[in-house]
């Protein structure tokens, strides 16, 4: 069962916790494209993984998501989480988003990965919408 990755819903997430982009096996495969990752595969050091996380925000409110694993920063990581099965993406590259398309939300917002395979919890800290500028700094905007 593959999907692209915006695809992924929150039933997704439980039945797999940790799902692979298929291109770190085959590099022919669209980079959008996952799977759900065996053990071994989310194990191997050199697998690109998205895990299932536990959102907190400022106020106690929880919600479920997923992060890129590996390093916690939020360029890195991408946080996605689930608000009233919609998907909010934190991470926007090199496109400023705009406010109007923007949920409000109370930062901050901690992003933990559960964990599965023996992989270790990573926290991620969410200060709010992350790009970057045309000075090649990372932003934050919040809504």
């Amino acid at each position: 069962m593959s999907k692209h990755i915006w695809d992924i819903t929150i039933n997704d997430l439980s039945e797999h916790s940790v799902w692979q982009f298929l291109m770190w096996k085959d590099n022919s495969c669209d980079e959008t494209i996952i799977a759900p990752a065996s053990g071994k595969d989310a194990l191997n050091s050199n697998s690109n993984i998205i895990v299932k996380a536990k959102f907190i925000d400022a106020i106690g409110s929880e919600f479920l998501g997923f992060i890129n694993y590996g390093l916690t920063e939020i360029e890195y990581s991408q946080p996605c989480m689930f608000v009233k099965d919609e998907v909010v993406n934190f991470w926007f590259g090199i496109s400023k988003p705009s406010k109007v398309d923007l949920i409000k939300l109370n930062f901050p917002i901690v992003a933990t990965s559960v964990p599965a395979y023996g992989l270790e919890s990573k926290s991620v800290n969410i200060d709010g919408y992350g790009y970057i500028n045309e000075n090649s700094s990372i932003c934050v905007m919040l809504r």
